[in-house]
């Protein structure tokens, strides 16, 4: 059975309609708030990706066969911009958990992108409309040189 193959661009923009529909500030408080003790467990399958949070000694009992129904659990560092922002939104709205379907991707608004807004001190991502993220692409690029607009 094949696992549903999101990639973590996809992951991040579904967490945050799911967990914050109507956005949601990043701190530097909040990754500093990562735990040390646990780590976030990622089991897809093929209708669903679930997130939870173990213990150490929990991860490391998943490493042996037959933890996951017969998969042995695998362990990967945080790689790119997009997997940090999904665990760092995991631990911030879903310390329980969360397990993301199909119908989450289709609840993402399709007339509208992620945008994500830097300040001194945190970033806000929320969803604006596509007219609105040209506008601000535009002026990026016309007064700070900067070009913005990324797909997913």
């Amino acid at each position: 059975m094949s696992e549903l193959a999101w990639g973590w661009p996809e992951i991040a923009v579904v967490l945050v309609q799911k967990l914050a529909p109507q956005g949601v500030v990043v701190t530097r408080k909040d990754l500093a708030r990562l735990p040390f003790d646990r780590v976030l467990i990622e089991d897809r399958h093929a209708d669903r990706i679930v997130f939870r949070w173990a213990t150490l000694e929990e991860a490391e009992a998943m490493k042996k066969p037959l933890a996951l129904g017969g998969r042995k659990a695998g362990v990967s560092q945080l790689q790119g911009r997009w997997q940090k922002l999904a665990v760092v939104l995991l631990w911030k709205l879903a310390k329980d958990g969360c397990t993301l379907m199909g119908y989450d991707r289709d609840a993402v608004p399709a007339d509208k992108v992620l945008l994500a807004h830097g300040h001194a001190q945190d970033l806000e991502y929320r969803f604006v409309d596509r007219d609105e993220a040209r506008r601000i692409a535009a002026w990026e690029k016309e007064n700070e040189g900067k070009t913005v607009l990324e797909a997913m």
